[in-house]
């Protein structure tokens, strides 16, 4: 298949291809269609909806499904569950279909260990649900039905307004667009044309997207859509929005709300079996789901191979003609009573197939919902071994969507206009209404903010941020106007706020916060900026691996305000270090930040780099006199697997880097190390300067449960120009974490210097 141009002549074309409409076309609402075509090829869509289907008795398919989940952090996403399936679907009108096993495999922490225990069959980790439906809406590639709850508004449930029910009109407006030309087996080609579907607002309830219909026969062939709006559970749920109002979510903390899901994807593609019947070929799904500070992409291939149908035409009329049996795959159906009778005839049958012995599954199998349906090989430990089971979802397979191919249907999307927002779209959230909005630190002491969002509609959005601290006594506040698409965001904001020295430490978010208020560790730097800037970084739902911003501001010190810790209290000492005295500077520059990562197998190798860098002017206020820097810094990060296989293996992980300042740069443009991100063994901060270079090695064992592990860093910072080897600073260690990483617990003591000691760190996002 290739999308061609449109022609002149296609209304012309289409005048004689799509059938007169099953519904009056004066009966949509007027500004429905933007041209004559759109109105044609919608109408011949809902005509051949479902009609199609009427023709196929069975068939019988070969489906591969791969999935996987992941947590969203800085450096890279967590891949930590995967799973690859592959069946063989029996389908008959009017009848369960019956469902061969051929392989199933899942990769997810305590996995093994609910086995070992018995708490667990595969059978359970089988995602696979059951065959496409003809007659089923094939938007949804036949996971629901229009008379399903998906398709019905619901106080209690999540649906969807399907472009072509009853009523869409009042919801969508539609225009024609390319068309898609498929070239088949005999020489003939057909042609598809391209149907955009526009919601009259930005709705949770509405997609954005295209339909490729086939006008004559009215047949969808391919789709391309999107939710309109991010999903908000409390929002959208009508039965969640009067709890809320009622005040009885008021005890679910703000770290695991708002509730959210964004489905950024949905492709479908059929393909014409015999040049008779439209059947599945692939689907794609993407989206995001999000609790909180929790982000958690989730992405599904399914892929179809269509081995057999029997049409009503192909049906032979003699009620007494005795069936064929087959003699092997590919199978076709043959007619049986009872669904019993069936699933023994097939089972017994697919028992000579090399060698391995089926069993029909019954209704006592635990964990299956529809046991009946199925069959599986009676020696459980074959269907990991599958020769069928496609690769994981990261790496491309026939039959399923190539990245170019994904790529492409993303530019799709991106290229539709953005609907408009109602004017209530308005959201404000404040203090434990969001992780976000309440920190500590020991220049605000505790602090907490709000947050007003206005949807304005053609993807741009308002917001305002403010902030509180209540040892400081001062406000701080963030403009911002950003308008977000699936390819970027571009945002310009204006903003009086406390600044940490490293953006990427993340020292103003929730876990600094909870180390400053219980022992004392605030590892951060501050200083305060106002000013006004422009960013430009990686769409919603993606992981940020770029930004770049320009700006202009000025900067000045601030100190420390509070000296409390909860278990610090009453022992007797300062709790903070203090804060670095800040130049008072007016800057302006630009910088930098790519951050790619290459593997989401967390059994193979994986690498990443972070490039950063940054040019800036600035002077003292009230002078003249200008004075320009420039940075640079890189990191290296690797993770490699050295033995063992699944949640059980030895990891090797390494993490090398090193910055650099060309001329004279303020004090708070200093290179800072100490603490877990950077040199363990020694506290935050310990060593500072224009230049630095670090290097970090670890060895973990990693159990379903967690990893324990063994590490080494080593750093040095200053002036380049007076480096010396002497003035290294290292450090041991032992450590654990949980969930590949994600939270690390470290015990580390410096082996070198006055500063060195004995450390605890607990922190995010580390290696292994």
């Amino acid at each position: 298949m290739r999308a061609l141009p449109p022609v002149v002549t296609l209304s012309a074309v289409l005048a004689t291809v799509i059938p007169a409409p099953a519904r009056a076309q004066s009966d949509y609402a007027p500004d429905t269609f933007e041209d004559s075509v759109a109105r044609q090829l919608y109408t011949a869509a809902r005509a051949g909806w479902r009609s199609l289907d009427e023709s196929i008795l069975r068939y019988t398919a070969l489906i591969r499904q791969r999935s996987a989940s992941a947590i969203r952090a800085l450096f890279r996403d967590r891949t930590l569950y995967h799973n690859e399936s592959v069946v063989r679907a029996f389908w008959e009108r009017d009848r369960q279909p019956v469902v061969q096993v051929l392989g199933t495999r899942s990769e997810y922490p305590g996995r093994e260990m609910a086995i070992r225990a018995g708490d667990l069959d595969f059978l359970e980790d089988l995602p696979f649900d059951g065959p496409f439906e003809p007659g089923s809406d094939r938007l949804v590639f036949g996971m629901g039905n229009m008379g399903d709850p998906p398709f019905e508004p619901s106080d209690s449930e999540y649906w969807l307004a399907h472009p072509l029910g009853e009523g869409a009109d009042s919801l969508y407006r539609f225009r024609s667009g390319d068309t898609l030309t498929l070239s088949l087996p005999d020489g003939r080609r057909l042609r598809a044309i391209q149907l955009d579907i526009l919601p009259r607002e930005a709705d949770a309830h509405r997609i954005s997207g295209a339909l490729w219909i086939e006008p004559e026969s009215g047949a969808l062939v391919r789709a391309v859509y999107r939710l309109s709006r991010e999903f908000d559970a409390v929002r959208d749920i009508p039965d969640l929005r009067r709890e809320e109002v009622r005040g009885t979510l008021r005890f679910v903390l703000g770290l695991v709300r708002p509730f959210t899901f964004d489905l950024t994807l949905i492709a479908v593609d059929y393909s014409l079996w015999d040049l008779k019947a439209w059947l599945p070929r692939s689907m794609r799904v993407e989206g995001e789901a999000a609790a909180g500070i929790i982000k958690i992409p989730v992405t599904m291939d399914i892929s179809y191979q269509i081995e057999s149908v029997t049409l009503e035409e192909d049906e032979d009329p003699d009620p007494a003609a005795e069936p064929e049996r087959p003699a092997g795959p590919p199978l076709k159906h043959v007619h049986f009573e009872t669904r019993a009778e069936a699933m023994a005839f097939i089972a017994e049958l697919l028992s000579g197939e090399e060698g391995v012995a089926y069993e029909a599954l019954g209704a006592d199998e635990p964990g299956l919902v529809n046991s009946s349906w199925m069959i599986a090989p009676k020696e459980r430990h074959l269907v990991a071994e599958s020769p069928e089971l496609p690769p994981p979802i990261w790496k491309d397979a026939v039959g399923f969507p190539s990245d170019a191919e994904l790529e492409r249907m993303i530019e799709k999307l991106a290229g539709l206009p953005a609907p408009s927002v109602a004017q209530a779209a308005l959201g404000f959230h404040w203090g434990w209404a969001r992780p976000d909005l309440i920190r500590y630190n020991r220049v605000e002491g505790p602090a907490f903010g709000g947050r007003v969002e206005s949807a304005l509609g053609r993807n741009f959005s308002l917001g305002a941020s403010g902030f509180f601290g209540l040892a400081d006594l001062r406000p701080k506040v963030r403009l911002d106007l950003q308008r977000s698409t699936m390819l970027r965001r571009l945002t310009l904001g204006a903003f009086h706020e406390l600044r940490p020295t490293d953006p990427d430490g993340r020292y103003l978010d929730f876990g600094n916060s909870l180390n400053a208020f219980f022992f004392g560790r605030d590892n951060g730097e501050y200083y305060r900026a106002t000013g006004a800037d422009f960013t430009w970084r990686s769409p919603d739902g993606a992981r940020e691996s770029f930004t770049f911003r320009a700006y202009a501001e000025r900067q000045s010190a601030v100190g420390n305000e509070i000296d409390f810790a909860l278990f610090r209290a009453f022992d007797g000492d300062g709790t903070f270090r203090p804060n670095i005295e800040a130049d008072h500077v007016e800057e302006a520059g630009a910088e930098l930040r790519l951050a790619p990562w290459w593997g989401k197998d967390p059994g193979s190798v994986q690498l990443g780099v972070e490039l950063q860098g940054r040019w800036a002017m600035w002077r003292v206020p009230g002078e003249e006199h200008r004075t320009d820097y420039q940075q640079a810094g890189a990191t290296l990060r690797s993770i490699i697997p050295v033995a063992g296989d699944g949640w059980r293996r030895w990891n090797l992980g390494f993490e090398a880097a090193a910055g650099t300042t060309w001329g004279d740069a303020p004090l708070q443009r200093s290179w800072f190390l100490g603490g877990g991100s950077s040199l363990r063994g020694y506290s935050a901060s310990v060593v500072s300067g224009m230049s630095f270079a670090r290097g970090r090695i670890e060895v973990s064992r990693l159990f379903e449960a967690g990893s324990a592990i063994l590490f080494g860093d080593v750093g040095w910072a200053g002036d380049r120009s007076d480096f010396d080897s002497d003035d290294i600073l290292y450090g041991i260690g032992v450590g654990g974490s949980v969930l590949d990483g994600l939270i690390r617990l470290d015990f580390s003591h410096g082996l070198k210097g006055p500063h060195k000691g004995f450390r605890v760190d607990l922190y995010l996002d580390a290696i292994l």
